[in-house]
C-alpha cells in the first residue's frame, strides 16, 4: 500500500507531506485547490514523462518521493530481491523517488539507489494502479478489454505462455521460410557439385603427379638420344681398346714398378686406383639406367593424354593442376554441408509444425479460461450496473474465434451492452450514452479490481457524471474494495466522500496548496460544503451530517 508521499518545490508546491492509511480514503477540494498536482506528483514519482515546467517557479529542482509497504506484495518483494533493490533494513518498505530539473531532465531512485525509468515503471505497475479522469474511453479499445479480462480471470500466467509460444513459433516459421526461399539455390548448387565430383572423382588427380608425369614424359620423349648417348659413354669409359678404365689400370701399374717408396707416390697410384673404380661402377650404374630404357610411344602417348586432361581439367575450375586434388576434397565438403541442410530443414519442419501444435495447445487453455471468466465477469457486472441504477442492463463479453492463434491468443475479445430489457447486445461504443460508459467503467475497475487484489487503487473523478442515490451506491462500491485494497478517491460527490474511511482535503493557502487529514466534524463541515451552495446553512449541514452516518 501507498504509505507516504513527500512533494517539493513541485508546480505551485514548496513542500507538502502526505501519509495514507489503508481502506477506502477520499480525497476532496474545491477546483484549482491542487488535487491535480497531488496526482501528478505521484504519476512523476511511478514513472510518468517528466516536465520542466513542472518545478516551482524560482528553484532549480523538484525532489518527489513515494514509500510503500510491500508485506502483502509478493511480485513487488520478488522483482525488489532480484535487481538486488531490496532494502536491508527494512525490507518490507520500498521507497521510490524522483528529482526533476527545471530543463526537464530527471532522475529515478529505488531505495536509495538510481534506477532506469523503465525499471521504475516496471515496480511501479506491482504496487499502484491509477485511473485518471476520462479513463472509461480507454475502455473501449480491444486490448484494454483483453487485459481486463485476463486480469479478472487471473490468467496472465496463460497469456504469456501463448504470448511466448507465439515468438517461438514465428521465430522457427521464419527461419523455415528462409531455408525454404534458399532450397532451390541450394538444389542446383548441389546438383553442379555432384557434377564436378563426378568428373574429379573420375579423373582421381594425386598430389604430385603432374610432376612425376612431366619427367616421365621428358625421359620418354628423348629415350633414343639418351640411349646414344649412354652407348658412346660406355664405350669411351670402358668399352673400347683404348677406354679410360684400361688407361687408368696401365697408368696404375707403371706406377706401381717404381722403387721409389715416396708417400706421395703411393697417395697417387691409390688415388687412380679410386677413379678407376668409381669409373667401373659409373659404368654399371649407366648399364643399369639402359637395360630399363627403351623408347615406349605407347606409354609416351599414355603420359601426354594424362597431362593434357589434367591440364584442362585445372583450367576449368580455375586453380593449378597441383591444387586439382584439395579442390576434391573441399567440393567434397561443400556438398556434405548442403546435403546436412537438406536434413536440418526437414528437423526444421518437425521443429515448426511442434511449435505450431504447442502455440495451438496454450491458446486452447487460454480461450477455455478466457470463457469461464468472461461468464463470470458478465454476470458480476451485471449485478453491479444493476446497482448503479441501469437496472435492464445486461453486460456480456463476446469470444469470437480467429483464424489462427496469434500472439494474444485465438479469439477477438469484445465487452458488449444491451441497455433495454429484449435488446441485442452490441459493443460498448456504439450502445452506451457517455454517462452509461462511466458507469460500465467503474462497475468493471471494482469486479476487476476486487478480483486481482490490486494493492492500491488510485482513481480521479472516475465517477464524474454520476451523481445522487447512484453516486451513494459509487461510494458503497469502493468502500466495499476498501476492504480488501487500498483506494485512494479524488470525487466531487459528496455521496462517495460520506463512504471513505479516511477523508482527506486539498486546499489553496495562499498561493501553495496544502492538504489535511480531516477529523469527523471536519469531515461533515467538508461534506456540507460540497453540498451547499455559496452560503452553508444548518439544514445543509445536517444533510452532510446524515450522509456521514450513513456511509460510516
Amino acid at each position: 500500500m501507498l504509505c507516504h508521499l513527500e512533494i517539493q518545490d513541485f508546480a505551485i508546491v514548496e513542500a507538502l507531506s502526505i501519509s495514507f492509511s489503508g481502506g477506502f480514503t477520499t480525497i476532496t477540494g474545491e477546483t484549482g485547490a491542487g488535487k491535480s498536482i497531488m496526482l501528478d506528483a505521484l504519476g512523476l514519482v511511478l514513472g510518468d514523462r517528466a516536465q520542466g515546467r513542472w518545478v516551482r517557479e524560482g528553484r532549480p529542482s523538484a525532489d518527489l518521493s513515494a514509500e510503500f509497504s510491500v508485506t502483502q506484495i509478493p511480485k513487488a518483494q520478488g522483482w525488489l530481491a532480484a535487481q538486488s533493490l531490496t532494502d536491508a533494513d527494512e525490507p518490507d518498505r520500498c521507497l521510490l523517488r524522483r528529482t526533476l530539473t527545471e530543463d526537464g531532465r530527471s532522475r529515478a531512485y529505488i531505495n536509495g539507489r538510481a534506477v532506469t525509468l523503465g525499471e521504475l515503471r516496471q515496480l511501479a505497475e506491482l504496487l499502484i494502479d491509477i485511473h485518471a479522469q476520462h479513463a472509461h474511453q480507454s475502455l473501449l479499445r480491444s486490448a484494454m478489454q483483453r487485459e481486463q479480462l485476463d486480469s479478472f480471470g487471473q490468467h496472465e500466467a496463460l497469456a504469456q505462455a501463448v504470448n511466448e509460444a507465439f515468438d517461438r513459433c514465428q521465430e522457427s516459421t521464419r527461419t523455415l521460410e528462409q531455408l525454404r526461399a534458399a532450397q532451390a539455390e541450394r538444389q542446383d548448387r548441389q546438383a553442379l557439385l555432384r557434377y564436378q565430383l563426378e568428373e574429379l572423382e573420375a579423373l582421381a588427380p594425386e598430389p604430385g603427379e603432374a610432376d612425376a608425369l612431366e619427367r616421365t614424359q621428358r625421359r620418354l620423349a628423348h629415350a633414343e638420344e639418351t640411349l646414344r648417348t649412354l652407348g658412346q659413354t660406355q664405350a669411351a669409359l670402358a668399352g673400347e681398346d683404348d677406354a679410360l678404365t684400361d688407361r687408368l689400370r696401365h697408368l696404375e701399374q707403371r706406377l706401381g714398378t717404381l722403387q721409389d717408396p715416396a708417400p706421395a707416390l703411393g697417395t697417387a697410384r691409390d688415388l687412380l686406383a679410386e677413379a678407376r673404380v668409381n669409373i667401373e661402377e659409373a659404368v654399371d650404374a649407366l648399364r643399369r639406367y639402359e637395360d630399363g630404357l627403351e623408347p615406349d610411344p605407347e606409354a609416351l602417348a599414355e603420359a601426354d593424354a594424362r597431362l593434357s586432361t589434367l591440364h584442362d581439367a585445372a583450367r576449368k575450375h580455375r586453380v593449378e593442376v597441383d591444387d586439382l586434388a584439395p579442390l576434391q576434397g573441399r567440393l567434397s565438403n561443400e556438398l556434405a554441408a548442403l546435403d546436412a541442410d537438406d536434413s536440418a530443414l526437414e528437423a526444421l519442419e518437425a521443429t515448426q509444425a511442434q511449435e505450431a501444435k504447442a502455440l495451438q495447445k496454450a491458446a486452447d487453455a487460454l480461450s477455455q479460461a478466457r470463457k469461464h471468466a468472461a461468464e463470470a465477469l458478465a454476470g458480476q457486472v451485471t449485478v453491479q450496473l444493476q446497482r448503479l441504477s441501469m437496472k435492464a442492463a445486461q453486460f456480456s463479453v463476446a469470444l469470437t474465434p480467429l483464424p489462427a492463434p496469434g500472439r494474444h491468443g485465438q479469439e477477438q475479445i469484445e465487452f458488449q451492452i444491451a441497455t433495454r430489457k429484449g435488446a441485442s447486445p452490441g459493443p460498448l461504443g456504439q450502445i452506451a450514452s457517455g454517462g452509461e460508459l462511466s458507469r460500465i467503467s467503474l462497475a468493471i475497475l471494482v469486479v476487476t479490481a476486487a478480483s486481482a487484489q490490486t494493492p492500491c487503487l488510485v482513481l480521479d473523478e472516475a465517477d464524474v457524471g454520476i451523481g445522487g442515490g447512484t453516486a451513494e451506491i459509487v461510494g458503497q462500491l469502493l468502500k466495499t474494495l476498501g476492504n480488501h485494497a487500498q483506494v485512494l478517491a479524488v470525487t466531487h460527490q459528496p455521496q462517495v466522500a460520506a463512504q471513505g474511511t479516511h477523508h482527506l482535503r486539498v486546499r489553496q493557502d495562499g498561493t501553495q496548496a496544502a492538504i489535511d487529514t480531516l477529523s469527523e466534524a471536519e469531515r461533515i463541515e467538508e461534506l456540507a460544503r460540497m453540498l451547499g451552495g455559496v452560503k452553508i446553512t444548518a439544514q445543509t449541514r445536517a444533510h452532510a451530517a446524515e450522509l456521514r452516518a450513513l456511509g460510516s
